[in-house]
């Protein structure tokens, strides 16, 4: 092999990489049943994250509202809270933005809303 395919190869190897992170970002089980909803966060430092609801959680919010963890990216994850206000209004069909924590540094927005 010369020194111009070496270095063809090694480009095209770099290219594919990212585009590889992409696809595997794009399949696979999903986690989404009929009765839930997922979102995706703002994506800061270059990535994002989702975010599950299960449509019980919206039509019929607990008390407590809800917290739990985004999905795992770059080996972290954020937590995301709603109060039952924000799942009521969600609900009604409004739009509820609410921010991660900051975990690594950084923080995500989520855009809720029931469609």
């Amino acid at each position: 092999m010369n020194r111009r395919e070496v270095l063809f190869r090694v480009g095209g190897l770099l290219l594919a990489l990212p585009a590889s992170r992409v696809l595997l970002a794009c399949g696979g089980d999903t986690g989404m049943g009929p009765d839930s909803l997922r979102f995706i966060s703002s994506s800061d430092l270059g990535h994002t994250h989702f975010f599950t609801l299960q449509l019980t959680e919206i039509t019929s919010p607990p008390a407590a509202g809800i917290s739990r963890q985004t999905s795992n990216d770059l080996s972290h994850t954020h937590t995301v809270t709603l109060t039952e206000a924000d799942l009521d209004s969600i609900n009604a069909g409004n739009t509820v933005t609410i921010t991660t924590s900051n975990d690594d540094n950084h923080t995500h927005t989520f855009a809720f809303r029931k469609s």
